[in-house]
């Protein structure tokens, strides 16, 4: 772990940084705390479009521009959108930091949104849509979150619809970024071959300049809708998104809550893979994931099954979930889960990125360095019970929801499911 440092601006603006010793690179981020559900109905997918429009010029550059500077610095850049974040971020070597921390600040406070180049994006995300439509396996999440958090921002996809990113306008962006674009919602986490007060010395001043302002702040938690949808298409699987509440990002129990994910279904020896696939084969891809945000979490499963296997697919996700919350796991189990969970975490703070977006999100979640120590120490902390008591509170049939996407037979699968 290198030594993190801390500058907050008078702005509210925060800058957060970790010299890695022995590092030839720096890779910097500016991540904004918002994202798509900060978003109106009628403004969905807005905080992707402004993503995307990120490298397609400024006042200083144009979209050629900024993509040969950076193919000159032999540098890597690009920006991403969730539900809680937009982040613009690069990568370079650190003889090139004042080069990469201009163009990031350039591309971020001075966005032309220049109306060919608007045009030309709003096609790219439209297609961008198509794809997912085309895409079963993505497809079935999005749906699963439009059914299971129904009127709320959570549920409803990064990317937006046709139409609501049809009727963007250059105004339309350029007011969102006035009003939610506030200093204190931004982080700038930097990690490598860096020194603190240099990165202050080059982005301070830019940064300096945003307007403190209370910046949009609408964030609700999302009541869950349980029950099954069945969304009929033909194809040649049918597509399963299983979901429960889960803790949040900051819960205590998060670090549980991983590794119940893990011995569910986060790994090829873990419940679902063993019994679903290895057991019975009814499934090429399944597996469970934890996604948490600043106020809820998910903890989900996905499977694909063969047309007229479904039932009793989802009967063995079932069982599985319930005997999580009926019989203690072995100490033998936990333990591998233990070693799991930390072996993840600390190879993936050996990449840059990552561990650049730790820094950020410590600072989000708890507005201070979480060691990666510290981290280890809450795993191996956890206890059997605390598995069994979060399996009883999280995997309660009566909180669970089901999307299924597919030829199914719908009838038996309610039945199935009210049982």
């Amino acid at each position: 772990m290198g030594q993190v440092q801390k500058t907050v601006l008078d702005n509210g603006v925060r800058l957060v940084t970790e010299r890695l010793a022995g590092a030839y690179s720096v890779t910097a981020g500016l991540w904004m705390e918002v994202g798509s559900r900060d978003e109106e109905p009628a403004q969905g997918g807005i905080s992707h479009f402004i993503e995307h429009m990120a490298f397609k010029g400024t006042a200083r550059r144009d979209a050629l521009a900024i993509a040969r500077e950076l193919d000159r610095l032999g540098g890597l850049a690009n920006a991403f959108t969730s539900k809680e974040f937009t982040c613009f971020h690069a990568r370079t070597l650190a003889s090139h930091l004042p080069d990469i921390t201009d163009i990031l600040s350039d591309i971020f406070l001075n966005p032309a949104f220049a109306p060919a180049e608007l045009e030309r994006e709003r096609q790219v995300i439209l297609q961008e849509i198509s794809s997912v439509e085309d895409t079963p396996d993505e497809l079935v999440h999005v749906l699963f979150g439009q059914q299971y958090w129904p009127g709320h921002s959570l549920g409803r996809p990064v990317l937006g619809s046709n139409q609501s990113v049809a009727g963007m306008s250059r105004a339309d962006l350029q007011a969102y970024m006035a009003a939610g674009y506030a200093p204190q919602r931004l982080v700038v986490a930097a990690v490598g071959d860096l020194e603190h007060e240099r990165l202050l010395e080059l982005m301070g001043p830019a940064l300096s300049g945003l307007s403190a302002r209370p910046g949009a702040d609408g964030r609700r938690p999302p009541r869950e809708q349980p029950g099954l949808a069945v969304v009929p298409r033909a194809s040649e699987q049918v597509h399963v998104a299983m979901g429960a509440p889960a803790p949040s990002a900051v819960d205590p129990d998060r670090f549980a809550a991983a590794l119940l994910n893990v011995i569910l279904g986060g790994n090829m020896s873990s419940r679902l893979f063993q019994e679903v696939r290895e057991k019975r084969g009814l499934a090429y891809a399944v597996y469970s994931y934890l996604s948490s945000y600043s106020d809820c979490g998910l903890l989900g499963v996905y499977l694909g099954v063969a047309p007229g296997r479904s039932p009793e697919a989802l009967a063995v996700v079932r069982a599985e979930m319930a005997r999580l919350a009926a019989e203690p796991v072995g100490d033998e189990e936990l333990a591998h889960a233990k070693e799991h969970t930390k072996g993840s975490i600390l190879l993936a703070a050996e990449n840059p990125e990552n561990r650049m977006a730790r820094l950020a999100r410590n600072e989000f979640n708890f507005g201070r360095e979480v060691t990666l120590e510290e981290v280890a120490a809450q795993v191996e902390a956890v206890q059997v019970a605390d598995i069994t008591r979060l399996a009883v509170r999280c995997l309660d049939p009566a909180r669970l929801g089901v999307t299924v996407l597919g030829p199914a037979e719908a009838e038996r699968l309610h039945r199935d499911l009210d049982a």
